[in-house]
């Protein structure tokens, strides 16, 4: 009998980081899914592709489709917040000496006022951070020279602005709170900052909770007077659940005299977390109860009916407010928009994903609305050649104080497991604006397009011997590229031969080619113009500011007509060095009715050999030895995704293997399996393949919708071939037809 999915678990972390999944279905028949993206199953008495196909890697409910179709608060046609970058935030951490990065930002408001835009001019804001990274940094390409380690520090901020000469770090060689825990969530009453920190144990989970007071002199955080209160009770810890509190906390006192304590309950088997409370009097909030006495702390525990004393209450059921939360979290009092009134849960969804969802309360106990996917982090897709595609985002929340009047700032971290990443890129945090006011924009529809400045001349304000290489073509080393030195700017010109409705345009970054320096020669600040005559007037059709990822590719609103493009370059890397370097600068004009390849030239993220996963979604088959993501791992299974952009409706899809770029047929993928994924963590069999033989796969499958499609490889090669390598030339992903 076939094996039928009774249930799974989520590739989350056991308390922080990344831990096996497993999967157990209704005929015992159990598979594990690694934290490395490959799946590694034990079968008996069935193939392993068709016991994928039966037991899809995921849980429970699928998770929103927020994009801009919408899904959660008001059901599936609601249409989430508007979320843009918030560069300049993400910026006031990208430092080059002392602190380096670090995950667990939380933000305290040492005045003690946590409304949304309350900070001012005068205000001071400290930091709270976990494990840190102390060092230098390379200006030039951000590799850095660690000499120390911490598993905690903090910073203050003078003012409501991300100035970086009004931000103090404090790095001391003990940790800013003269411990090893890592850090929660911390409040400021009075003259002293509140907050709590775990004692993790050898799984990563809280073994010990501490409470850490910071006594506020002169108006910041005397480091030097920390005292700790060890073991206060606020962790259960049993056979089935770890729930611990203090990894977000909400000032409610000005309406009911409370502080909200928000914690998560761990269920141990699967490591799904969810969203429990506390509360306290503000007066009180020192008052922490001990193990074994609850009774005489004024802390309650909510049970889902009542406030008790005892906080094992919070295991049963009753006691969730909200599903598959991250290990750090937020719940903010809306003032202004479409939610005035209501509370704002931001988390990530699964704890590790490339989901950022917010759900809506009525109290600060809910109910919650389902979750509303409102930002994707792009950073796995964009570092993943860095870290052979396990980079990972996680611990969303909001900053309410730092914020502006209408728009909520939240952020994230970014990790790999492992070794240490390469260059300060990985491990800082990131920003976003959340605008309370204003619905995500919709997207354009997605058309086919050519690129009209192929081969076409090019010259260039310097850097002139090598502007021809920018539409010749070739990208697979910095050498195939323009390459200009950039004072104040350099232009790049491309003649398209005569007048072309140009609906978009691609621009092929240094890291597109698989550079030894990762994102860091990536141009950061860019626009494009367009005009009638080679001398201008020139027009602005588009401008970037703050890329980092190896590839633009962005359709214009509307076609505009004109025969001379130009790529004006304003920031030409992410670091000092002032060199520009384009490897492909392509106009795009439409194509007619064809239907578009949705993953043409999308991000691309691989279980292992990822720095050559982009070939797969490149567009060519045309040299054996570089046109393929080639994956020799020894992997039980090999994984290719791509990132969509947002969710489409998909009904076919083609793969071309090994024979298409003119290799043996015995090396054409045999057994795979298509996946699709809302949030690239949880993924959905939509079709496999067993036995193939052909060069080229091209099926229709029934239309499902999804951003992330993933091609899983159960057997790469045929049974005579003794090196078992993956060799994809390209995976193509199409709408439905008539769509």
């Amino acid at each position: 009998m076939p094996a039928i999915c009774a249930g799974s678990t989520h590739a989350t972390d056991a308390g922080r980081r990344g831990s096996p999944v497993r999967v157990l279905c209704s005929d015992g028949i159990p598979s594990s899914a690694q934290g490395d993206g490959g799946i590694r199953t034990r079968v008996w008495g069935t193939t392993i592709a068709a016991t994928l196909l039966a037991c899809s890697v995921g849980v429970g409910a699928p998770p929103s489709q927020a994009d801009t179709s919408g899904a959660g608060a008001e059901g599936a046609a609601t249409v989430p917040l508007a979320a843009t970058r918030a560069d300049e935030w993400t910026q006031l951490f990208d430092r080059r000496s002392g602190w380096l990065g670090a995950d667990g930002i939380f933000s305290v408001p040492l005045d003690g006022r946590d409304g949304i835009g309350d900070a001012a001019p005068s205000s001071r804001t400290m930091f709270i951070f976990s494990d840190t990274r102390v060092g230098t940094a390379d200006p030039f390409d951000l590799t850095y020279d660690q000499t120390s380690f911490l598993n905690n520090s903090s910073a203050v901020l003078e003012g409501d602005q991300p100035k970086p000469e009004r931000a103090n770090f404090v790095t001391p060689e003990n940790g800013a709170f003269a411990s090893h825990d890592w850090m929660n969530d911390g409040i400021a009453i009075g003259d002293t900052v509140y907050a709590t920190g775990f004692a993790p144990d050898s799984n990563w989970n809280a073994s010990r909770v501490d409470l850490f007071s910071i006594p506020i002199v002169g108006g910041v955080p005397d480091y030097a007077a920390v005292e700790r209160t060890e073991n206060v009770g606020l962790l259960v810890r049993d056979s089935r659940y770890i729930v611990m509190f203090g990894v977000g906390l909400m000032d409610n006192s000005s309406v009911d005299g409370y502080v909200y304590v928000y914690g998560y309950r761990n269920t141990l088997l699967g490591g799904r977390k969810d969203l429990v409370v506390a509360r306290v009097p503000k007066a009180d909030f020192a008052d922490v109860p001990r193990p074994g006495d609850d009774a005489s702390s004024p802390w309650r525990f909510w049970s889902g009916t009542e406030w008790s004393p005892d906080i094992s209450v919070v295991e049963q059921d009753a006691a969730v407010l909200h599903s598959d939360v991250s290990t750090e979290l937020s719940v903010t009092p809306v003032t202004t928009g479409r939610y005035a009134g209501k509370y704002l849960l931001v988390y990530t969804r699964a704890v590790q994903s490339a989901a950022l969802e917010y759900a809506v309360g009525d109290t600060p106990i809910g109910p919650f609305s389902a979750g509303v996917r409102f930002y994707n982090c792009p950073e796995p897709y964009i570092y993943g050649s860095q870290t052979e595609g396990v980079t990972y985002c996680y611990n969303a929340k909001a900053h309410p104080s730092l914020s502006e009047e209408g728009k909520l700032l939240v952020s994230y971290n970014v990790n790999k497991p492992g070794d240490s990443p390469l260059t300060t890129e990985i491990y800082r945090p990131r920003f976003v604006w959340l605008d309370l006011n204003q619905p995500a924009a919709t997207p354009l529809a997605p058309r086919a397009t050519t690129n009209v400045a192929a081969g076409r001349p090019a010259t260039s304000s310097r850097g002139r011997i090598t502007a021809a290489k920018a539409t010749d073509g070739a990208w697979d080393v910095l050498e195939d590229g323009w390459q200009a030195k950039v004072s104040r700017n350099a232009w790049l010109s491309v003649d398209l031969g005569a007048t072309r409705a140009i609906s978009g345009y691609r621009v092929k970054h240094a890291g597109y080619g698989g550079s030894p320096h990762g994102t860091a020669l990536n141009t950061r600040d860019f626009s494009v113009e367009v005009s009638a005559r080679p001398g201008g007037p020139w027009r602005t059709v588009d401008a970037v500011t703050g890329n980092t990822e190896n590839l633009t590719d962005r359709l214009l609103a509307s076609p505009v007509s004109a025969r001379y493009v130009r790529l004006s370059v304003t920031t030409p890397t992410q670091t000092a060095d002032d060199t520009t370097r384009i490897l492909e600068f392509e106009v795009l004009s439409d194509a007619g009715a064809g239907p578009p390849n949705l993953a043409l030239y999308r991000p691309a993220l691989a279980d292992s050999a990822n720095s050559t996963a982009y070939h797969a979604t490149d567009g060519q088959v045309f040299d054996p030895d570089l046109d393929a993501w080639v994956n020799s791992s020894a992997h039980g299974s090999k994984s290719l995704a791509v990132d969509l952009g947002r969710s489409h409706s998909i009904g076919r899809y083609v793969v071309r293997h090994a024979e298409a770029g003119g290799l043996d047929p015995a090396l054409n993928t045999r057994d795979f399996v298509v996946q699709s994924s809302d949030n690239g963590t949880q993924w959905t069999n939509r079709d496999i393949v067993v036995g193939n033989g052909s060069a080229v796969t091209d099926r229709t499958v029934p239309a499902f919708t999804a951003r992330y499609v993933r091609l899983l490889i159960t057997k790469p090669v045929a049974d005579s071939v003794s090196e078992k390598t993956a060799r994809v030339y390209e995976l193509e992903v199409y709408p439905p037809a008539g769509e």
